[in-house]
This record gives C-alpha cells, sequence and structure tokens, in this order.
C-alpha cells in the first residue's frame, strides 16, 4: 500500500527487492531464466499454434548473436543500435534476446509509422542493421535510404522479399552454442537495453533509452507464475515488451498474433489458449466486453486483464468484470519512462487508478512547482530506484523532462485521497476552458456510456475570436447505430456542470487519428476540426 511522508510531501510505494543483482546485464540474467526449467514453453504463435520452449528459444538466440558477432561484427561497438520494426512472430523474441546476449540495444518502432516517423527516429539511431516484416519493407527500406548514412542491410521476420534477407540465415548452426555466454556490461544503469518511443501525442515520437539495470529493476519477486498472457500489439509499445518479460521472468508463456485486433480475435485466442492474463488499451477491453460473443465465450481461466494506456473509467471495468467468471480486471497507469507508476491489482476503489507501484515515488506540485498535499490536484512528478536514461540524442527534452531535484515530469495531472489512492486528471495540456476549466476524459467517460458509442474524444474548439474553447465530441458510432447528436448532448446536459455543456456540437466521424499506441491524437484532431468546420462555412 501507499505511505505517504507528510513533512516531504512525497507518497511511496512499497520497497522491495529486485529478483536479480542489479550489477547483471539484462542478456546474463535472461540466460538464467532460460536454462531453468529449459522444456518449458515460453511462446506461442497464436496464428499458426507452433510453440517454443524455453531451451529451443535459448539456442535460437545465441545462432542469431553468433552469427550477428561473426557476419557484422555486432557488438564490437559501444554505440551501435539495431532497429526494429516488426510484429511478434516466432523469431522476434530470439532476435530481441539474442541482442541482449551482445549488450546491443535496438529501438523498437511501430510497425505502420508513417515514412516521416521512421526517418525522424532512424536519422538518430543510424542502424545499419534492420529487421521489419514482408508487408512493411518498404516503407522501412524507403525510411531507411533517406535517413541512414553508410551501407545498411534489411533483414525481414516473415516470408521472403526481393532485395531483403531474411532472418533464416541467422539461424544457422554454428557447433559451438554451447559454449556461448552473453557479454559483460560493465555500468548496468549507463548501458541501454533497448529504446523504445514516445506515445506520439504531442509531436514526433521520441527515443526513450532504457538500461539495463532500469529494465531488471522492474521485476521484483511476486506470487504469481506460470501464467499464459495474450500479447496484443508490438514491442515498440511498453506494455507489449512486458507481456514478453513476464513470461521470461515468471515461468510463463506468452502467446502472440500478427493479426489486426477485433472482439472476435480476442474472444479465439482468449478460449482456445485458456489464456490467464490479458494487459490491452480501454478501448479494446470495452469493445470485448460489448461484442455479443462474450457472454458465450469461456473466459473461467482467465484471470487478470490489465487495463492501461490511456483513461481507464469504472464503466469499463464494470463492463470486462461482468464478462469475466473467475477473473477481475484492473487498471495499469505506467509510462515508458519510468514503467508501472499506480495499479489497483490488489485493491480496486472506484473513480481511482490504485496505489502507488513498488520502488516509486509521486510529488504532487501546482503550476509554480509547490508540493501539495491530500486532495490537492497538480501536476504528477515521479521518481523510480533506476531512472530511465533519457531521450536519445535529444538533450533539451531530457533536460526540460526533470526538475532540480531530479523528479521526472509525467505530464499528467492528479490528487491523492485520504487512503493513498491515486486519482487521475488530463494530461497537463489538454486542459480547456469555457468560463471554467474542462476535462476531456470526464465527458469522454460519460459519452462513452451512451449506447452506440464505440469511441469518443473530446475537444475545445475555439470562438472566432478565441476567448473561450468549446466543448466539442468527436464520436465514432458502433456500426449500425443511429444515435444523434442531440442524444448524446442531452445525456451530458443531464450529467454536468453548465461550463462543461457540449456548446461545440458533436460531431460524428468514420474513425479517429491514433498513435501507433492507440491513443488519440487530440491536438491532430482539434486541427482536423478546426479545417473541416472552417471549409464547411
Amino acid at each position: 500500500m501507499t505511505s505517504y511522508d507528510e513533512d516531504r510531501r512525497v507518497w511511496s510505494g512499497p520497497r522491495l527487492e529486485p529478483m536479480f543483482d542489479l550489477r547483471r546485464s539484462a542478456g546474463d540474467v535472461v540466460m538464467e531464466l532460460l536454462r531453468r526449467n529449459p522444456g518449458k514453453p515460453v511462446q506461442i504463435d497464436g496464428d499458426s499454434g507452433r510453440m517454443l520452449t524455453r531451451d529451443e528459444l535459448r539456442i535460437r538466440a545465441v545462432r542469431i548473436a553468433q552469427n550477428l558477432r561473426d557476419k557484422f561484427r555486432l557488438g564490437e561497438k559501444y554505440d551501435e543500435i539495431v532497429t526494429i520494426a516488426a510484429l511478434g512472430s516466432e523469431n522476434l523474441m530470439p532476435l530481441t534476446t539474442a541482442l541482449q546476449f551482445l549488450a546491443v540495444p535496438y529501438n523498437a518502432l511501430y510497425p505502420h509509422y508513417t515514412e516521416g516517423e521512421m526517418v525522424h527516429l532512424m536519422r538518430q539511431t543510424q542502424s545499419r542493421l534492420l529487421f521489419c516484416d514482408a508487408s512493411n519493407y518498404a516503407l522501412v527500406r524507403e525510411a531507411a535510404e533517406k535517413s541512414i548514412e553508410g551501407e545498411l542491410v534489411v533483414f525481414v521476420m516473415d516470408g521472403i522479399v526481393e532485395g531483403a534477407r531474411s532472418v533464416l540465415e541467422l539461424l544457422d548452426e554454428t557447433g559451438v552454442e554451447d559454449q556461448f555466454e552473453p557479454l559483460r556490461v560493465e555500468n548496468t544503469t549507463k548501458a541501454i537495453w533497448s529504446i523504445l518511443c514516445s506515445s506520439g501525442t504531442t509531436g514526433a515520437p521520441k527515443g526513450i533509452c532504457l538500461s539495463h539495470a532500469n529494465r531488471t529493476s522492474s521485476y521484483v519477486f511476486q506470487n504469481f507464475s506460470n501464467m499464459t498472457i495474450l500479447a496484443l500489439g508490438s514491442i515498440h509499445w511498453i506494455s507489449v515488451a512486458y507481456c514478453y518479460d513476464l513470461a521470461l521472468f515468471y515461468n510463463s508463456v506468452v502467446v502472440f498474433t500478427r493479426k489486426s485486433f477485433s472482439p472476435e480475435l480476442v474472444l479465439d485466442l482468449l478460449e482456445k489458449y485458456r489464456i490467464t492474463a490479458i494487459n490491452c488499451q480501454p478501448l479494446f477491453a470495452n469493445a470485448v466486453a460489448h461484442h455479443p460473443r462474450a457472454k458465450t465465450t469461456d473466459l473461467s481461466s482467465l484471470a487478470l486483464w490489465g487495463i492501461g494506456g490511456y483513461f481507464v473509467s469504472d464503466s469499463v471495468r464494470d463492463a470486462i468484470d461482468a464478462i469475466l467468471p473467475k477473473g477481475k480486471s484492473y487498471t495499469i497507469y505506467a509510462s515508458t519512462e519510468c514503467g508501472l507508476i499506480a495499479t489497483d491489482l490488489f485493491q480496486r476503489k472506484r473513480g481511482a487508478v490504485g496505489t502507488v507501484s513498488p520502488n516509486m515515488q509521486i510529488r504532487v506540485v501546482d503550476d509554480d512547482g509547490n508540493a501539495l498535499g491530500v486532495g490537492e490536484s497538480g501536476e504528477l512528478l515521479l521518481k523510480r530506484s533506476i531512472p530511465f536514461g533519457g531521450y536519445l540524442k535529444n538533450e533539451e527534452a531530457t533536460k526540460a523532462a526533470f526538475d532540480d531535484d531530479g523528479w521526472f515530469r509525467s505530464g499528467d495531472t492528479g490528487y491523492f485521497d485520504e487512503d493513498g489512492f491515486l486519482h487521475l486528471g488530463d494530461r497537463k495540456g489538454d486542459f480547456f476552458k469555457y468560463i471554467d476549466h474542462v476535462q476531456p476524459t470526464t465527458l469522454e467517460e460519460i459519452i462513452a456510456q451512451v449506447e452506440g458509442v464505440e469511441q469518443v474524444c473530446v475537444i475545445g474548439l475555439p470562438l472566432e475570436n478565441k476567448s473561450v474553447e468549446l466543448p466539442t465530441a468527436v464520436v465514432v458510432r458502433n456500426k449500425d447505430s443511429e444515435v444523434s447528436g442531440e442524444a448524446i448532448a442531452d445525456y451530458v446536459a443531464a450529467r454536468v456542470r453548465d461550463h462543461m455543456k457540449l456548446r461545440g456540437g458533436v460531431h460524428f466521424v468514420d474513425d479517429l487519428p491514433l498513435t501507433g499506441k492507440g491513443n488519440v491524437k487530440r491536438k491532430e484532431l482539434k486541427r482536423i476540426m478546426i479545417d473541416k468546420l472552417a471549409e464547411a462555412n
């Protein structure tokens, strides 16, 4: 549970020792984990049913590491980075494990980034080795040629593509697999394990540098193991990378899919593979919970359904709980920079995201940086035992991310109640004002309760003189729904104060612009709506 230091005005999670000595590299730790229970499955391709045991994963990873070292001299340069822009596949986990063995960081990109987004990040990493899927090979190759100086080699993780090399050639037997040991890392708090990407909601995505110690410190002794975990999406999202790590660290198995999300797909996989744990976005969870098959699919194996990545309403939680005969939902509040921040895995309080996670500290400050107390709302500042290593080649953004005392500026707002539960507000930059401050997520939670609403984003549309911004709802309706804007506006008006009524109207669209992590690009949507309304007038 959360403890509160009233003098310092700091809320802290429990102090727990990590499972491994933080001076050990991620590759060294993973090698030990794979050597335990070698015959136990560690991953299953949910599309084909193919399975790898922990020993098979180890052997594949060793071969990839040895072939990358011998053929490309990978691991000899301390500052080299490999780029991966691929969905889950049979050899993705062996590849990332091999890179950890070689102590070579990888930059995980969303496979469906635009060319501009890929170019932006590739210019920073200058990777000479890139891995992608057959489906996005042309895009990755084009972006790489525009951004990377010198020769480059692109491998595809699946299939055969003209001009590309296959990851299968890195699985050639070496004859000395059993002699291999991971490379030693001198300073695990500084050496980069991986570079994941920021959400991109406020601009071009940034490369977030996570060290070996940062990664291994995330895993403490827990009372769960032998899970079957469903991973949805690609490893550019920390939540998906975490699913793979859970399988490694807690003697479990991860099931992945390359298929695009649909409620039917998720329900099929949950039932077929007897999934016990899943993490996903609230949008996906809500879609599954309200699908007609949710009431007839056998979900008796599912123990834990984590929901995070965006605002999680009580209505979404209740909908998931209603379809789980033996399990429960829980909220995940996390960031790529800081890992798990708060959760209500062990105790839920309606309206709150939970209590502070282990080895995490939180302060709440006002706009002038003054610490606030119980019940007072402000920006959340975070500090974990091993901080992240900053943004890749972006000293300005890294410096701006921390205050003078080393606290990370989350950009989120919220407050703690008297029981030590954290209540989240909006992103600091998402507030807008119509007479009084308007919190978009408060309105979005209300609108999501209206039957026929599939997705919603609330923005503030400025008057022509820009004196105020009008609360405006942009809605995607469910298929076959005919819910009207008037019905939605009336529903909201009966439940909010006057300044939060939808004076900007309700606008229906086919889809909302999303980041690679499934978050709505609120600023982009606002620009689109302003341009659309200007054209109409």
